[in-house]
């Protein structure tokens, strides 16, 4: 247990190292982005990987502008030792709204099955994908890319 810990963490400070390069500006204490990457499944896993930095004021900064996943994919939130993460309208593909962190990594999974469900049939009918909003929040502060569902092209 302790050397996944260790791999998400060491994945994820890389997933963030290689970030800062595209990092922008600070306006009115946000972070700006230019060109950050899209977050996907590792290559041969299912499992994406975002980091969760922080600025010297405690503000979260953007590491990817989305995440992308596939049915039956998760995605593994690495950073600080204490994080949240909030689905928005009540909408999540787990099913649970609210993750707190355990050990800095929160995992969100998408059900294989989540374009049957009759919640989301109408959207992915109309759009081809499903989107869920979320915030991540670190030191009671706001974060939010979204997660984007979409079936193999």
């Amino acid at each position: 247990m302790k050397f996944i810990n260790f791999l998400i963490v060491a994945l994820s400070v890389f997933s963030l190292n290689a970030c800062v390069s595209a990092q922008g500006t600070v306006e009115k204490g946000r972070n700006v982005s230019r060109e950050l990457p899209v977050a996907s499944a590792i290559t041969g896993t299912s499992t994406a990987v975002v980091g969760i930095g922080v600025n010297k004021e405690g503000i979260p900064l953007e590491t990817v502008k989305e995440i992308v996943l596939k049915p039956g994919q998760k995605v593994v939130f690495a950073g600080p030792d204490r994080f949240q993460i909030k689905f928005k309208k009540e909408k999540s593909p787990a099913g649970v709204v609210k993750f707190e962190s355990k050990n800095g990594v929160i995992t969100v999974s998408v059900p294989k099955d989540i374009f049957d469900k009759p919640e989301y049939a109408k959207e992915y009918q109309e759009q081809k994908y499903l989107r869920f909003d979320y915030s991540i929040y670190v030191n009671g502060r706001e974060l939010d890319p979204p997660l984007i569902v979409r079936k193999d092209d």
